[in-house]
């Protein structure tokens, strides 16, 4: 199958001359005067977001209006003004929004495709009510990578100034052949400290992976780091704002879930196999933070399952997003329902990994300890591992096969934990486990 993946670049321009600047401060200030009266009158009349009902209503009265205005400009503030509309519906039957209208505050000229704008690599020239402006370009890798390993430009061209610079977001798109293999799955489920998969080779479980990457711990972190710093202080001290613009949360967050991704991917195209992962929406989130204390409710909030589904798409390779719905409470190897109440929790400290040994630790002999929390159910006869089951049970959604053990034993089956920022194995746990033997070997 083919599919067509999309990459967003960010640019900055060399500085532009005063007649350049003020001609793109026009298009800027008319496009973002529009899009407020759309806006307006999308809400009051009631009007549908559609892009044909948009052009409809506004595309004649505006293109009169500014008859020396290209095209698409217009075409352009009535897509972004549809788009905010959309956001603020959706907002606002969850109950989120404050206001009767939401309001257009980040400007940004939109050229919704290349009729009216120009791209030769090293800038871009967009179409006027005064004719062409050229906007030089500040070369960078990321760009060169694009520009010289099959992808091409699609249509939508955003650009945003700056002082005497702009900032122009180009947006990629290349179409890749993805292959996969029958009864090849990789099963995901996402949690707060980790991504468990299930592989599956030939309709059969291989493997079990657990990726530690710990990022409720990295949201109580910074949350404790923020409460320090504000404590008796108001937010709007500059030594208080420099010292909360220095975390770097969302960074961090999203380089872990980078590096995991990678992971999974990388497993995937070696078995050419098919990812499923489970449906997650923010309706779904907000059903979870109801009637939970603050702190709780707060990791919920910054949860990544969406993000990082988000970021599987975006790779060449098949995902398929199936329902979680009773994949944690059904034991995988007999379907019969689990007993939540009886849950035990146990921790394992591993004291000895060669892998995280590098360069001084390996050569003094210092050993790296890992803890890693195993958390397990009542299966009956045996200890489940938790993080374990859902990935069990939604190769059931999509097969439909019972799940069987890799070999004759089943404390024979077990879960390798990775590092996903290094992709080394730390530890090893039991899936399943008999009840009176809790130790790990």
């Amino acid at each position: 199958m083919l599919k067509t993946l999309k990459r967003t670049v960010r640019l900055e321009s060399d500085s532009i001359n005063k007649w350049e600047y003020n001609t793109l401060k026009e298009v800027e200030r008319i496009q973002k005067g529009m899009v407020d009266e759309m806006i307006k009158t999308i809400i009051g009349e009631g009007l549908q977001t559609t892009r044909k009902k948009l052009h409809e209503r506004f595309y004649n009265y505006y293109r009169e209006k500014y008859p020396s205005l290209p095209s698409r400009v217009i075409e352009g503030a009535y897509i972004v003004a549809g788009r905010i509309v959309r956001s603020f519906r959706e907002r606002e039957k969850k109950e989120l929004t404050r206001k009767d209208k939401p309001e257009y505050k980040k400007v940004v000229i939109t050229y919704p495709n290349m009729i009216n704008w120009k791209f030769n690599k090293v800038s871009v020239s967009v179409l006027t009510h005064k004719g062409w402006v050229e906007v030089p370009l500040r070369v960078t890798k990321q760009l060169i990578k694009f520009l010289y390993s099959g992808w091409r430009v699609s249509q939508e061209l955003k650009l945003r100034l700056v002082g005497k610079k702009a900032l122009v977001w180009l947006t990629f798109e290349k179409e890749v052949e993805v292959t996969t293999k029958e009864g090849n799955y990789l099963t995901l489920d996402v949690n707060e400290n980790n991504v468990t998969v299930a592989v599956f080779e030939g309709f059969k479980l291989k493997e079990l992976r657990r990726y530690e990457t710990k990022l409720g711990k990295v949201v109580v972190d910074y949350s404790l780091r923020r409460e320090e710093i504000t404590r008796g202080k108001s937010t709007k001290d500059e030594l208080v704002r420099k010292k909360l613009k220095r975390l770097r949360e969302k960074e961090r967050k999203l380089d872990v879930l980078r590096k995991t991704v990678k992971r999974v991917v990388e497993l995937a195209k070696s078995i050419n196999a098919k990812v499923i992962v489970g449906k997650f929406s923010l309706r779904a989130k907000e059903r979870m933070e109801k009637d939970k204390n603050a702190e709780l409710r707060h990791r919920i909030h910054q949860w990544s399952v969406i993000k990082f589904v988000e970021l599987l798409n975006a790779q060449p390779i098949e995902v398929e997003e199936v329902s979680e719905a009773y994949t944690s409470s059904i034991n995988p190897f007999n379907g019969e329902r689990l007993r939540k109440k009886n849950q035990l929790v146990e921790k394992t400290v591993k004291v000895f990994n060669p892998y995280l040994m590098t360069g001084t630790a390996h050569e003094g002999r210092v050993i790296r300890i890992v803890k890693v929390t195993a958390r397990y159910l009542d299966g009956g006869g045996v200890l489940l591992e938790r993080d374990s089951i859902a990935p069990l049970n939604l190769v059931r959604k999509v097969d439909g096969r019972v799940v069987v053990f890799p070999s004759t034993g089943t404390n024979d089956l077990r879960v390798t934990v990775y590092d996903p920022l290094r992709g080394v194995p730390v530890a090893e746990l039991k899936v399943a486990k008999s009840k009176h033997k809790l130790r790990h070997g």
